[in-house]
C-alpha cells in the first residue's frame, strides 16, 4: 500500500470514529463508584455474570472494533447501549429493608418466622458447593440463604476479578460484552449433557449475531463472555445458561399475607416473572380456613419454589423478594411458643418492661393479660427438675411495626423467655371460690403489687371450673413470699353464708314442692331476675350460689365491709319472706314442649296474669316449668318485693297462678303426642344429616315445633331458650322425638337422604370438566373463596378452578346440577358492563350516603356493584360488594383503583343507567357542595342553636343551606371560638352565613352589666304586664321581641333576696337602660305619697272607661294613681292616693282637682212616672255623655220603682218556674206576665242635674224636654215579662249579628231587652203599648220554636 493509500485509511478510521461524552469515564464516577457497582467481599469464586461493556450513544453504536478484554460493568440489561443484567445492582433488584449497606449479611433470624430456607433437592445444588448467594452483600439482614450458586456481576475492584484482567477502558461502540461464570457444581455433569460444551458454543456462535467464548478461571470456575450487540450477547448467554448450567430447584418463604401480591389479579404478576425470567415458579394454596386473629400475621409463611438454570432462578428469586421487601416493610408477628404463664414476667409491673422496650422504636408489643387459665390448668411442681409451661392455642404476644424493630424485639423476647424457663417454678394453694374475686380486684391492681412487691404471678381458675387450687408462678425463692401474699389478699374479705333450704322449711313446713325444690326454683329465679347481680352491686359484694342443682343450696355472701355483708343477709332472707310456695307454682310440662310454651307464652302470661315464666335452662331435663306471680305493670321496671305479703295478696297470687297454668295447658292442647324413632346413620354422614334436617325444618310454621334429632344412643333430647339442641355421640342411630306424624315422615326423608348418599358416594369420584373463562375466575371463587364453597355446600361436590377450565368432582347428578349454574354465572357475566368514574374524593363521602345509603339504593336498583375506593372511606360507608379470588383473598386493598376512581359493573344495561344517575348525583353533589364558615363564641351556641334547635332550623328552611354547629364534646378553640361549617349551593351559602355573621357581630358586641336597684321597686320597674321595663328599652333601641326582652333585662326570682338587675345587650343600648333604670330608681327613692279628696261618685271621673283617664293621667305626669275600691267605707272611700316626683304630685292633684270640680249645672224636674220611660234604660245618660260631655245625676233621690219591678221577683222565683214533673225543653213550659203602666205609676217628680260645657248642657236640656214631651204624648205602656224555660235558647231570640231582636223591635215598636247573663228564670222584658207587647211575645215564641226545631234536625 502506498504511503497515499495509507494516510486516507487513516483519515477514514478517524472519521468513522466521533467519541461522544458519553463513551468517557467521568472521574467522579471513578473515584465515588455508586453502591450497585460495589463488590462482593467473597474469598470464593462465584458462578457470576461479567458485563464489560460501558453505555454509549446511539451514533456510535455499531462502530466500534470488539475489544479482546472487558473495560467496565455495566448495571443492566437494555438494548441500544442502555446498562447491561447487574445482579448485585440494587436499582434493579431492591433488597428488602434499608438502612447502612452490611459486608456481609447479618445473622439476625427472618422478620416472618424461625422457618429456615430449603432446597427441594440436593446433589450440586447441597451445603458442598461453592460460597452461595448469601454471603454477597445486601441491605437487608433478615434476606433469606437461597442455598444455590447464583450469577452475579464481576466489578471492578473486586478481589474476585481475575488478576489477569486489565483495567477498564473505552468499550468499543457495538461490540457489547457480558460476561457469566460457573462453579463446577452448577454444570451439568458431562455424562447429561446432549453435547459437549464446545459444540454448544459453535450452535450458539451459529445462530446468534453475538460470539461466545469459554475462558478457564480460577478454582475450576469457567467463564463464557458474550460479545456482540446487548441483545444479542445477552440472550446468547441465556441460552448457554439452560443448555449448560443444572436445574436449581429454590425453596423461598414468604410471609402468607404477601401471597396475592406475587400472584397478582388473574396471576398476571406471577406470570410475568416467569416469562421475563424463564424460571417455573410454584405458589401454593391459600389455606381456606385461617383464623380471623391470624389473617394479618406476617410469622406465618408460606413455601415459593423455583426452578430453572442459574440465571433464571436468580433473576426470579430477586423479583420475589422486591415485591416482598415492598409489602413489608411493617410487620404483625404472632410468637405463638410462649406459654401464657410468663406473660406477667414479659411485660413486667404495670407493664413496665415493655414500655421500655417499644421505648425509641416503631414498635407495639401487646402482651396479653393473664390472670385465669382456659385451655389448660397451670403444670404443677414435679418432683424434681422445673414444670413444663405449654403455649396457648388463643393466646399470643402480638409484635407490629417496623420490620427490623419488630425482628430484634422478638430476639429479645426469645432470650427472655429461654431465661425464664430456667427460672419459673409454680406452687398451688386452696382458697375458697368465694375469695377469689379478692385476689383479682377490679382493674388488676392487686397483681401488679403482687409482682412488683414479690416478683411473683397469680393464675385462678376460671368460672366454670369447680376448683380451689390457686396456681402462684414466680423465682422458686420468691414462691413462699408470693403464696403469704395471695393467702393475705383473700382473706381480707369476710363471710357470712344463708342456708336457703333450711330457712324455706323453718318459714314453710307444708310446702307442695317441698323446701329443697322451692328453693332451687327460687334460686333460679332471682338468677334471671339478677336479683342477685344488684345486690353484689348495692353492698359491694361476692355472693356465691350453689352451682350443682341437687346439691346444698348454701349461698355464700364476701364482703370487705362485715356491716355491708349482713346488710346483704338480711335482704336475701327478706327475698325469700317476700316470695312463699304460694307465689311460685310448678306445672308438669314435657321439657319438650318447654322452648314452645316459653316462646308462646311468656308474654301472654306476663301481660294478662302478672305472672314470670322462667326460662329453660340448657341442662333441664325435669318436667316442671316454673311460674313466679310479679303483678300487673311492665316486667321491665319490675321491683322485686323484700316484704311477706298479705292473705289477700296470697289468694291473688294463686288465682292468677292458676289462670297462668291454664293458659299453658290450652298451649298445649290440640298437640300430638310425642313420638320416637331412629334411623340408623353411619357416623360420616351424621353433619350431612344434621344439615338436611335444619333445611326440612326451616320452613315451619310458628306454631309448629321442630323435631329434636341426636346422634349416637337415644338419649333424652335437651331443650333451651334457643330451641332444641342436638347433641352429637358415638354410635350409627339417629333418634329422633317430636310429633308421631312428623317423627315418622321425617325419619323416612332421612333414611332415604342416607341412602342417596350412599349411592353419591360411589360416583364420588367422577369429575365432569368444561372450560372456564379465566378473566370470570374472581367472580367464581368469590372473596376468600366464598362463592365457590357456596356451590360446594349446595351441589355437595368438590369444584376447582385452573388453568382456564373447571373440575367438578361427585355424582354425576350433582356435578351437572353445578355445571348448569357455573354456566349461567357465565353468560350473566359476558352480559356485565364495567364503567370507571373519574370523582374527585372530596365528593365520595355525599354521594355515598349515610351507611352507605344512596351506594346500597344504587346497586339494588339497577343489579349492579358500585365500588369507591377504599382508601378514603371509612367502613361503614364502603361498598358491600368486593372483589376477591384465590390469587386475592389475603389482604384486598384494591391496589388498582385509583382514588378518584369509582367503578360500576353489572349487566351492561344496569351498568349505563347506573353510571348516569352517578353522574347526576355527582353534578349535584357539586352544585350543593359550595362550603363556608363563620366564627362564633363558643357562649353564643346556645342562644344561636335555641330551645330545641328552633333557631337553628329556622335559618336552615330560611336560607335552605346545611348548617353543622360543633358540638360541646368538639370544644372551642385557644380563643373562645368556634367554627360553624356550612354547606350548600352559592347562593344558600351566602345568604346563611350573612344571617350568622349579623348575629356574631351583634353577638361579639355584647357587654354585660349589672346595677343594684332596691327590691320593693322592681314590681314597679316591671310594670304592669311589662310595661314600664318595655317602654325603657325601646326607648333605649333595643328589641320588642319577648324573648329577645327576657335575655335583655333579668330581674332576680320572686323569692330571692337579691337586688342586682342584670342588663346584656350591644354597650350603647345597654349604657341607655342602665341609665334609664339607675333615674327611676332614684326618682322611687324621693317619691313622695300625698292624698286628695274626691267624692266617690266622681271616681268614675278619674277612672274613664277602661281605665283610659287614669292611665292618661299616670302617663301624663309620671305619678301612680290609686283610687279607692267600691268595697272599702268610712272616711277612706273618698281618698285618692297619688304617688310620684313632688313636683309631679303637685302638678297631678291640681289637674285632678280641676277635673272634679263642682262645675255650675242645671237641673229639669221630670216627672217619676216617665223618668223610665225617658232614661230608656240608661240609653239617654250614654247619648249626652258621649256627644255632649254632660253627665247627669239625680243629687242623692232614690229612682222610681221599675215598671213591673214589683212582680219580677215572683217571676224569676221559684214559684214561676215549671214543675219538675214538666218537660223541661217544651216552648209551651214558658211564663208570661204583663203589667199595665198605670196600675205602677208614682206622684212626684225627680231631679236631673246636668254637669258640662255650658254649649253641652244647653243641648242637652234640649233632648230631656223633648224626651219627656215624647213621652207624655205616647199612650199608656204595658210592661211584659218573659220566662222561658231553657235560658240557652234565648240566643234564638236575639239571632246572629242582632237580627232577629230588630226584626221584632221594628215590627211592634216596642222595647225589647234580654238579660245578659241568661241564668234561670231571667225575664225578658218587653215594654210598649199592650197590643205591641202581645205580639212581640208572640214573635219572640216563634223565633225560640224556630230556632230550636232547627237546631234538632240538625
Amino acid at each position: 500500500m502506498s504511503a497515499a493509500e495509507r494516510l486516507r485509511a487513516k483519515h477514514e478510521a478517524e472519521a468513522a470514529h466521533n467519541p461522544t461524552v458519553e463513551e468517557v469515564v467521568d472521574e467522579e464516577d471513578v473515584a465515588h463508584p455508586p453502591p450497585s457497582l460495589q463488590a462482593a467481599a467473597n474469598p470464593e469464586p462465584a458462578p457470576s455474570v461479567v458485563e464489560t461493556s460501558k453505555p454509549m450513544s446511539e451514533k456510535a453504536a455499531g462502530k466500534q472494533k470488539a475489544k479482546e478484554e472487558p473495560e467496565m460493568p455495566s448495571r443492566g440489561l437494555h438494548v441500544n447501549g442502555s446498562p447491561a443484567l447487574n445482579m448485585h445492582s440494587e436499582e434493579a433488584f431492591p433488597a428488602l429493608g434499608g438502612g447502612p449497606k452490611a459486608s456481609t449479611p447479618a445473622s439476625t433470624p427472618m422478620a416472618w418466622g424461625v422457618k429456615k430456607p430449603s432446597l427441594v433437592h440436593s446433589g450440586v445444588n447441597g451445603s458442598n458447593g461453592n460460597a452461595s448467594f448469601s454471603s454477597l452483600p445486601s441491605s437487608r439482614a433478615s434476606t433469606p440463604s437461597s442455598g444455590m450458586g447464583a450469577p452475579v456481576s464481576t466489578n471492578i475492584s473486586t478481589a474476585a476479578q481475575p488478576r489477569n484482567l486489565p483495567m477498564p477502558h473505552m468499550a468499543l461502540p457495538g461490540r457489547h460484552t457480558e460476561r457469566i461464570q460457573f462453579a463446577p457444581s452448577q454444570l451439568q455433569p458431562k455424562d447429561k449433557m446432549k453435547k459437549p460444551i464446545q459444540d454448544v458454543l459453535r450452535s450458539i456462535n451459529k445462530s446468534s449475531k453475538a460470539k461466545v467464548e469459554m475462558k478457564l478461571g480460577p478454582n475450576g470456575v469457567k467463564i463464557f463472555e458474550g460479545t456482540g450487540p446487548v441483545d444479542a450477547a445477552r440472550q446468547a448467554l441465556k441460552d448457554l445458561a439452560k443448555e449448560v448450567g443444572s436445574t436449581q430447584h429454590v425453596s423461598i418463604p414468604i410471609p402468607s399475607s404477601v401471597r396475592p401480591h406475587i400472584i397478582g389479579r388473574q396471576g398476571a404478576i406471577i406470570q410475568g416473572i416467569s416469562k421475563r425470567t424463564g424460571a417455573r415458579i410454584q405458589v401454593p394454596k391459600a389455606e381456606e380456613n385461617v383464623a380471623p386473629d391470624m389473617a394479618d400475621d406476617d410469622s406465618l409463611t408460606i413455601d415459593i419454589t423455583i426452578e430453572g438454570d442459574a440465571v433464571a432462578a436468580e433473576m426470579a428469586r430477586r423479583e420475589i423478594e422486591a415485591i416482598v421487601n415492598e409489602r413489608t416493610s411493617t410487620v404483625n408477628m404472632r410468637l405463638r411458643d410462649i406459654p401464657p404463664e410468663f406473660f406477667p414476667f414479659i411485660a413486667g409491673p404495670r407493664n413496665s418492661k415493655i414500655s421500655a422496650l417499644e421505648d425509641g422504636r416503631e414498635l407495639k408489643i401487646h402482651v396479653p393479660h393473664y390472670h385465669t387459665w382456659s385451655d389448660r390448668p397451670p403444670p404443677q411442681q414435679p418432683a424434681s427438675g422445673m414444670p413444663l409451661f405449654v403455649p396457648s392455642q388463643h393466646s399470643h404476644i402480638l409484635i407490629s411495626g417496623d420490620r427490623l424493630a419488630a425482628q430484634e424485639a422478638r430476639v429479645q423476647l426469645e432470650r427472655q423467655v429461654e431465661e425464664l424457663r430456667r427460672r419459673i417454678t409454680s406452687a398451688q394453694i386452696p382458697i375458697d371460690r368465694g375469695r377469689h374475686q379478692f385476689v383479682l380486684d377490679q382493674g388488676g391492681a392487686s397483681l401488679h403489687d403482687l409482682l412488683e412487691e414479690t416478683g411473683c404471678a397469680v393464675v385462678l381458675p376460671p368460672a366454670s371450673e369447680d376448683t380451689e387450687m390457686l396456681t402462684i408462678t414466680g423465682p422458686l425463692d420468691n414462691i413462699e413470699m408470693g403464696m403469704d401474699k395471695v393467702m393475705n389478699l383473700a382473706m381480707s374479705m369476710q363471710m357470712s353464708g344463708v342456708d336457703v333450704t333450711r330457712d324455706i322449711a323453718r318459714r314453710h313446713a307444708n310446702s307442695p314442692m317441698g323446701p329443697e325444690a322451692h328453693a332451687r326454683a327460687l334460686t333460679r329465679y332471682l338468677q334471671q331476675r339478677r336479683a342477685v347481680e344488684q345486690l353484689e352491686r348495692q353492698y359491694d359484694a361476692r355472693i356465691i350460689l350453689p352451682t350443682s342443682p341437687d346439691g346444698a343450696s348454701n349461698w355464700e355472701i364476701y364482703s370487705r365491709d362485715g356491716t355491708k355483708g349482713l346488710r346483704a343477709r338480711s335482704d336475701i332472707m327478706n327475698l325469700i319472706g317476700a316470695h312463699p310456695p304460694s307465689r311460685l307454682r310448678h306445672v308438669d310440662v314435657d321439657p319438650f314442649f318447654h322452648h314452645h310454651v316459653h316462646r308462646r307464652g311468656a308474654d301472654h302470661v306476663r301481660n294478662q296474669f302478672g305472672v314470670h315464666l322462667v326460662g329453660p335452662e340448657v341442662s333441664n331435663e325435669s318436667p316442671h316449668m316454673i311460674l313466679v306471680y310479679e303483678g300487673p305493670g311492665d316486667a321491665d321496671t319490675y321491683q322485686i318485693p323484700k316484704q311477706q305479703p298479705s292473705p289477700q295478696e296470697i289468694a291473688q297470687f294463686e288465682r292468677n297462678l292458676h289462670q297462668a297454668e291454664e293458659h299453658i295447658f290450652r298451649l298445649l292442647q290440640g298437640q300430638e303426642s310425642i313420638g320416637a324413632a331412629s334411623v340408623e346413620v353411619p357416623p360420616k354422614y351424621n353433619d350431612k344429616v344434621r344439615k338436611f334436617v335444619q333445611r326440612e325444618q326451616s320452613g315451619l310454621a310458628e306454631f309448629e315445633i321442630p323435631v329434636q334429632v341426636t346422634f349416637g344412643a337415644p338419649s333424652k333430647a335437651l331443650s333451651t331458650s334457643e330451641g332444641p339442641v342436638a347433641v352429637p355421640t358415638l354410635g350409627n342411630e339417629c333418634s329422633l322425638r317430636g310429633p308421631s306424624s312428623t317423627v315418622e315422615k321425617l325419619a323416612g326423608r332421612i333414611a332415604a337422604f342416607v341412602e342417596q348418599e350412599k349411592h353419591d358416594e360411589l360416583e364420588r369420584g367422577h369429575i365432569t370438566s368444561f372450560d372456564f373463562p379465566q378473566k370470570y375466575t374472581n367472580h367464581l371463587i368469590g372473596k376468600k373463596g366464598e362463592n365457590i364453597n357456596k356451590y360446594r355446600e349446595e351441589f355437595d361436590v368438590e369444584i376447582q378452578v385452573r388453568d382456564g377450565k373447571v373440575d367438578i368432582t361427585g355424582p354425576v347428578a350433582k356435578a351437572e346440577a353445578a355445571r348448569a349454574k357455573i354456566i349461567a354465572l357465565v353468560k350473566r357475566m359476558d352480559d356485565e358492563a364495567t364503567h370507571v368514574l373519574k370523582i374527585k374524593p372530596q365528593y365520595h363521602k355525599d354521594m355515598i350516603g349515610v351507611k352507605g345509603s344512596q351506594v346500597i339504593q344504587l346497586q339494588n336498583k339497577y343489579n349492579v356493584r358500585v365500588q369507591f375506593p377504599r382508601t378514603t372511606l371509612p367502613d361503614d360507608d364502603r361498598s358491600i360488594a368486593d372483589d376477591a379470588s384465590e390469587a386475592g383473598s389475603g389482604r384486598n386493598r384494591r391496589p388498582h383503583q385509583g382514588l378518584d376512581e369509582v367503578i360500576v359493573r353489572g349487566p351492561k344495561k344496569g351498568a349505563d343507567e347506573a353510571r348516569d344517575e352517578l353522574l347526576n348525583l355527582l353534578q349535584w353533589t357539586i352544585d350543593n357542595s359550595h362550603t363556608s364558615t363563620v366564627s362564633v363564641a363558643q357562649a353564643q351556641l346556645p342562644s344561636l342553636i335555641g330551645q330545641g334547635g328552633r333557631e337553628m332550623e329556622s335559618i336552615r328552611l330560611t336560607t335552605g343551606a346545611q348548617i353543622d354547629v360543633p358540638s360541646s364534646r368538639d370544644g372551642a378553640g385557644n380563643n373562645g371560638r368556634a367554627e360553624i361549617q356550612i354547606k350548600g349551593t352559592k347562593k344558600q351559602v351566602e345568604e346563611a352565613k350573612k344571617l350568622l355573621e349579623q348575629r356574631a357581630s351583634v353577638f361579639d358586641s355584647t357587654v354585660t352589666r349589672t346595677v343594684d336597684v332596691n327590691k320593693d321597686y322592681h314590681k314597679a320597674l316591671i310594670g304592669s304586664g311589662g310595661a314600664n321595663i318595655r317602654n325603657i328599652v325601646l326607648e333605649a333601641g333595643g328589641s320588642d321581641d319577648r324573648r329577645d326582652l327576657a335575655r335583655t333585662v333579668r330581674f332576680p326570682r320572686p323569692e330571692s333576696d337579691e337586688n342586682t338587675i342584670r342588663v346584656e345587650g350591644q354597650k350603647a343600648i345597654v349604657d341607655k337602660i342602665i341609665t334609664a333604670i339607675e333615674s327611676f330608681a332614684r326618682q322611687r327613692n324621693n317619691r313622695i305619697t300625698d292624698i286628695v279628696e274626691v267624692m266617690p261618685e266622681k271616681h268614675r271621673m278619674l277612672i274613664g272607661r277602661g281605665g283610659e283617664v287614669r292611665r292618661r293621667l299616670e302617663s301624663q305626669f309620671n305619678i301612680g294613681l290609686d283610687i279607692p275600691k267600691l268595697s272599702e267605707q268610712g272616711l277612706s272611700r273618698s281618698q285618692i292616693k297619688v304617688s310620684g316626683q313632688p313636683a309631679d304630685v303637685e302638678r297631678a292633684i291640681t289637674h285632678i282637682k280641676e277635673l272634679v270640680k263642682d262645675r255650675v249645672g242645671e237641673t229639669v224636674q221630670v216627672p217619676r212616672k216617665y223618668h223610665h220611660a225617658v232614661s230608656d234604660n240608661g240609653q239617654f245618660f250614654r247619648r249626652v255623655r258621649n256627644d255632649h260631655k254632660v253627665t247627669v245625676d239625680h243629687g242623692g233621690h232614690q229612682l222610681p220603682q221599675k215598671p213591673g219591678s214589683g212582680t219580677r221577683s215572683q217571676v224569676n222565683g221559684e214559684e214561676s218556674m215549671p214543675l219538675i214533673t214538666d218537660d223541661q225543653d217544651s216552648i209551651d213550659n214558658h211564663h208570661w206576665e204583663i203589667i199595665d203602666d198605670e196600675e205602677n205609676s208614682e206622684e212626684g217628680e225627680i231631679p236631673w242635674t246636668m254637669h258640662g260645657p255650658p254649649e253641652g248642657i244647653l243641648q242637652a236640656r234640649a233632648l230631656l224636654e223633648r224626651a219627656i214631651e215624647q213621652a207624655k204624648t205616647k199612650q199608656s205602656q204595658s210592661v211584659g215579662n218573659l220566662v222561658l224555660p231553657d235560658p240557652k235558647t234565648y240566643r234564638f231570640v236575639i239571632g246572629q249579628g242582632g237580627s232577629q231582636i230588630n226584626y221584632i223591635r221594628n215590627e211592634t215598636g216596642c222595647r225589647i231587652t234580654v238579660p245578659r247573663d241568661q241564668a234561670p228564670g231571667s225575664a225578658i222584658e218587653i215594654v210598649g203599648n199592650k197590643e205591641g207587647v202581645e205580639h212581640a211575645k208572640d214573635l219572640v215564641l216563634d223565633a225560640v220554636l224556630n230556632g230550636t226545631h232547627g237546631r234538632r234536625r240538625s
